[in-house]
């Protein structure tokens, strides 16, 4: 039976140096081989009319470029956390296994609590749930018995729940006892025998605690009946602990409730890390496997605090998901040393089998010390709150809120084929609550130079641009910012923002500010940017937290969760933190609109002497009124100026949107947004606002307050208002000349 042709990859980091290695790793079904080509990225294929750039990418000639051999290697989703026990699980005296467990998704089928149970060689014990009820799974090295009890669990509530178990007379009982305050319960109790008692293996491999373990056919050990819910302190003693010591095991803060335990793992410590520590003194610590949610409310949560910092003893859970995912493991199928001429720019190992195709984009900077004035700051961050984005493949309110139908093609496809390469942080888990980590550690299927004119596909619009008009520059990533900080962007002059750079981390939005501090000149073409504070991982590439605890229809979650868990920072948006990207950029979000864009009519405020070199030979007094995305250059998402949330008083108005359609208003409601107040004075409070204003340091900033700007550039080969006013500005930025402030 022929099966239809795929090939997905990623790199092991989407921004490398001349001279540096990135890792590729592949997997592809269908035919016998694959080609594999580097390509150097100058213009995306969007199909929009003539006035679209054309397509370019250039083939390079490098020793990777080649046929492989198809292989297929599969992704193992499931989160856990895993404790290496070499000698798996004293049984001699009997067992206890207990936790608190908060299940989120019963139906999801059998799920790992704790234990060494493993089904690919039916050998190990452990607690786990069956259908919703406490069962235990007992490894004979040929089968399998699973003991049931006859007690359930309930979604969405907290229970302590532990088994006992007597090899030697194969008795066997589970306990369970509510732990919610508001909760008048009964304990329960359930009494079994296993008929053959004694197992054939206790399990030689790894403990895991939300989850089972299993083997795949390449040997790779992995997550298997992963647990939906939150676990917290689960324990395990080498002997059977009477319903009074049993009782006292829900405790969750504090030393250990009793004595002589064979591992006791406390979550509340190490939230920030993918550590977790045993507290019994035995040393029998673990790490988490796929990045279940950490920095969640425990069993003992007060309502007291949203930070886990100032409450960490309420905070020893861990919420685990049968489809996380934080990276694919896959082995690499080839490295690429970026050669040392190589130009700084937009790069991609080209993956093709028959019909099937698959870019695995990243950046090349420029070698230290040869760097151009000019570098355009990818958003990386957005890239990976947003990669896989399944919510615009399957939630029937796109076309709705798009005017339309929505236009899918074979790569957006793959997200429904292989829905184990996980979702974005607008997706929800299969349990229902919202994806908090996503990682660029896996196929992405939205990060291309192809298809929808959105994120890196629309950045290529700006990369065109610069080099169609010859401009001399380079390319960074956010990551390279929030790593490196004001470092990455002291050599340049002039930063260009990528269209859409709504993710920015302390680290990037410190480092961009106080470059334009300084005196570098900051040129945001894009729109909704350093919207929300994210969190990267502290130590692996790609990987960033998204939480939105003031959104509340984005973000599926309890009120505990306000903080991120890599930095201890207040999660939501910068406003909602305090700091509002108006103070820095002049403008912020207000609201977005996906059937049609519009464009900016000039001010009275465009003809001041400080912004004369920014209309200089355009007498046009509405700019844009054309575009790629939707017919204009103001719209799918904007920005406007606003005095009360930090505008610069000497910053200028240069032009504002009008006209926009009432969809715009419906999205002010749906996102819960409030717009300024009403002032006679003002245009539409719903616009998107062109904003130029100096720094003290002899810096500027130029907004544009839209994500369509870009789509614009290219009308007309590049003669248009959009495009001049946009040569203007970065002509003169690159100008040394310092800016002025008013006052001088």
């Amino acid at each position: 039976m022929n099966v239809k042709a795929a090939v997905m990859g990623y790199a092991d980091r989407q921004s490398v140096r001349p001279g540096e290695p990135i890792e590729f790793k592949v997997s592809s079904v269908g035919p016998q081989t694959y080609r594999v080509d580097i390509v150097r990225l100058i213009a995306p294929e969007v199909g929009l009319g003539d006035d679209c750039p054309d397509f370019k990418e250039i083939e390079l000639d490098t020793p990777v470029c080649s046929d492989y051999p198809t292989e297929w290697q599969p992704i193992h989703p499931g989160s856990a956390v895993r404790v290496p026990l070499s000698d798996g699980l004293p049984l001699r005296k009997g067992i206890t296994l207990s936790a608190n467990v908060f299940p989120t998704l019963l139906s999801a089928g059998r799920q790992g609590i704790v234990g060494t149970y493993c089904a690919t060689d039916d050998s190990g014990v452990s607690l786990i749930l069956e259908d919703g009820a406490l069962a235990l799974a007992v490894g004979r090295g040929d089968s399998t018995a699973i003991v049931t009890s006859s007690i359930s669990v309930i979604e969405h509530r907290w229970t302590a729940v532990a088994v006992t178990y007597e090899p030697g007379t194969g008795t066997v009982e589970f306990h369970a006892a509510g732990l919610e305050r508001q909760r008048l319960e009964v304990e329960l109790s359930s009494r079994e025998r296993l008929e053959e008692a004694a197992p054939g293996s206790t399990g030689s491999g790894n403990l895991y605690i939300g989850a089972a373990r299993a083997v795949d056919d390449r040997g790779v050990e992995h997550t298997d009946a992963c647990f939906n819910g939150r676990i917290e302190r689960p324990r395990v003693y080498a002997r059977t602990l009477d319903r009074e010591d049993i009782g006292a095991l829900s405790a969750v803060a504090g030393p250990t409730a009793v004595e002589d335990a064979f591992a006791d793992w406390d979550f509340s410590i190490g939230i920030d890390t993918e550590s977790v520590t045993d507290v019994s003194g035995n040393g029998r610590h673990g790490e988490t496997v796929n990045l279940p949610s950490r920095a969640v409310g425990g069993s003992n949560w007060a309502g007291q605090t949203d930070n886990w910092q100032q409450g960490t003893e309420q905070y020893g859970a861990i919420h685990f998901h049968d489809d996380d995912v934080d990276d694919a493991r896959w082995c690499t199928t080839f490295t690429l040393v970026v050669p040392d001429d190589w130009r700084s720019g937009c790069y991609a190992a080209r993956l093709r089998a028959d019909d099937a195709e698959f870019y695995v984009p990243f950046v090349v900077r420029a070698a230290s010390g040869k760097e151009s004035d000019v570098v355009l700051l990818l958003s990386t961050a957005t890239y990976g709150a947003y990669a896989n984005l399944r919510l615009r493949v399957v939630f029937p309110w796109n076309e709705l809120i798009h005017g339309r139908l929505t236009v899918l093609d074979d790569t957006d496809l793959l997200m429904l084929r292989f829905p184990e390469i996980g979702g974005s942080t607008y997706d929800s888990h299969t349990d229902g609550s919202t994806v908090v980590y996503s990682s660029m550690r896996r196929p992405v299927t939205n990060f291309r130079p192809k298809g929808r004119i959105y994120k890196f596909c629309q950045d290529l619009l700006l990369v065109s641009w610069l080099e169609e008009d010859g401009y001399d520059f380079d390319v960074i990533t956010d990551e390279d910012v929030h790593r490196e900080g004001l470092a990455a962007l002291e050599p340049y002059r002039v930063v260009i923002s990528s269209s859409h750079p709504e993710y920015t981390s302390t680290e990037m939005f410190d480092a961009t500010e106080e470059h334009v501090r300084q005196g570098g000149r900051m040129m945001y073409l894009g729109g909704n940017g350093w919207y929300w504070r994210i969190g990267y991982h502290p130590t692996r590439s790609g990987i960033v937290e998204v939480r939105r605890p003031d959104a509340p229809r984005l973000w599926a979650a309890d009120v505990s969760q306000g903080h991120l868990s890599f930095s201890g920072e207040r999660a939501g948006t910068w406003s909602w933190a305090g700091r509002p990207p108006q103070t820095f950029l002049g403008v912020g979000f207000i609201t977005q609109g996906f059937d049609e864009c519009s464009y900016y009519r000039r001010t009275v405020a465009s003809n001041d002497e400080r912004a004369a070199f920014i209309f200089q030979g355009v007498d046009d007094e509405l700019i844009g009124d054309f575009g790629l995305l939707m017919g204009g250059a103001a719209g799918y998402e904007i920005d406007r100026a606003d005095a009360l949330m930090g505008t610069p008083r000497h910053a200028l108005v240069l032009a504002s949107s009008e006209g926009h359609s009432n969809l715009y208003d419906l999205m002010v409601t749906s996102l819960v947004d409030s717009l300024p107040p009403t002032n006679p004075d003002d245009p539409d409070r719903i616009r998107a606002d062109m904003v130029f204003y100096e720094s003290p340091g002899g810096g500027a900033v130029f907004s544009v307050g839209s994500i369509a700007w870009s789509g614009s550039l290219s009308h007309a080969r590049y003669d248009n208002n959009v495009a001049a006013v946009s040569r203007n500005v970065l002509n003169r930025f690159l100008d040394p000349q310092p800016f002025r402030m008013p006052s001088e």
